[in-house]
């Protein structure tokens, strides 16, 4: 059957009108954010241009990416860490009780932050304020209509199930930690929802113990599904028609450490040898997102030094620490603390060192109980 032409037109101009109030949404905001928030003054000074692109790396394709991006990476990694929460919430809670409208504050405030901690440092990444503003203002309208309906007409749905979980509850925070788990290795736009939208008809019981409840969440979850696959194409398009595809990999200039062993022997299969530069010195390409954390961490712990990262000597990280932790550790500066929502006992605290300083900060930060979370790969 073939499409018929003026369903098609339609739909194409409430995409244009939907994307034009998401930007005009997001024009808004970053105008405030730029007359509003106050600069912050950083403890390092960015890694000057000339040393970004050392001769040991020259004719490596796409080394070095602009410094600026390690604190334009936080806000945006704020919204992955919002579904992680959300869908470990999920697994003991009915959705209602959720907190939607303080991650969209959270979110907000994040951004402000890596604003003013780089605005008076290094060049106005356009780019980047244009991501965070669209994806923000996205997430904000997300998050602010399920939390309004989940509020309302959730609520009332869940009494009628005397607060107990249905068949498409349990569904949909299988659904959410299959988003938050796909979100942490690629972009947000290539779950499919389409895929969620079949499983809920065709993969759960329809089950009449609590009618009201069952019908409630079929009817919301298909709209809520179906809206998610439409935005998610639309933003693909979007994405890769201004900026490309995404590249998956980030390299960096490592120092193994002393050993009669071959060098390749301390590599793990996760990561490749671009160049050895000799003294024990090499230049590596590391997965990106969240696997660049882990195979660096585990670099580290192998006695492994960075010297640069994407070519860059300055670094934003975040751990998960106990609310009354309070930075005392040196060469390491704190740009924002936030308190988990879903449990206030923990904060998540944003740092900025040296890409050097990582074999000591990190055991350190750990040995004071602190988790490390990431490292915000450019």
């Amino acid at each position: 059957m073939g499409t018929n032409p003026s369903r098609m037109r339609k739909l194409i101009r409430w995409a244009v009108r939907l994307l034009a109030c998401v930007f005009l949404f997001a024009l808004t905001v970053t105008v405030i954010f730029i007359v509003h928030c106050r600069p912050t003054r950083l403890s390092f000074s960015p890694t000057p241009e000339t040393l970004r692109h050392p001769a040991q790396a020259a004719g490596i394709d796409n080394y070095a990416r602009p410094e600026v991006d390690t604190f334009y990476t936080y806000p945006e990694w704020y919204i992955v860490w919002s579904y992680q929460s959300k869908a470990d919430f999920q697994r003991n809670h009915l959705p209602s009780g959720y907190s939607y409208f303080g991650d969209i504050g959270q979110f907000w405030q994040a951004y402000c932050c890596v604003y003013a901690a780089s605005r008076t440092s290094y060049p106005f990444p356009a780019g980047d304020h244009i991501m965070l503003a669209v994806i923000g203002s996205s997430f904000s309208v997300e998050y602010f209509l399920k939390g309004l309906y989940e509020e309302t007409i959730g609520r009332l749905s869940e009494m009628t199930s005397h607060h107990q979980q249905v068949a498409e509850d349990i569904y949909a925070a299988q659904v959410a930690e299959n988003y938050a788990e796909f979100v942490h290795i690629r972009p947000f736009y290539e779950f499919s929802f389409a895929h969620a939208l079949h499983g809920l008809w065709k993969e759960t019981p329809f089950l009449t113990t609590h009618l009201a409840r069952t019908i409630e969440r079929r009817a919301w979850l298909t709209l809520d599904y179906s809206v998610e696959a439409f935005y998610c194409e639309i933003i693909e398009l979007g994405t890769h028609a201004t900026y490309g595809f995404e590249d998956t990999t980030t390299d960096a200039w490592i120092e193994f450490p002393p050993s009669d062993t071959p060098l390749t022997s301390t590599s793990p299969a996760s990561f490749k040898l671009l160049r050895d530069l000799g003294n024990r010195q090499a230049i590596v390409q590391i997965p990106r997102y969240q696997e660049f954390t882990s195979v660096a961490q585990n670099l580290i712990h192998n006695g492994v030094r960075f010297h640069q990262i994407a070519g860059n000597e300055l670094i934003v990280i975040s751990a998960i620490a106990p609310a009354s932790w309070a930075n005392h550790v040196l060469n390491l500066q704190l740009l924002i603390s936030q308190p988990l929502i879903v449990n206030p006992d923990n904060t998540r605290s944003v740092l900025l060192c040296r890409v050097s300083d990582l074999p000591t900060i990190l055991p350190l930060l750990e040995s004071q109980g602190l988790k490390i979370e990431h490292l915000y790969d450019y």
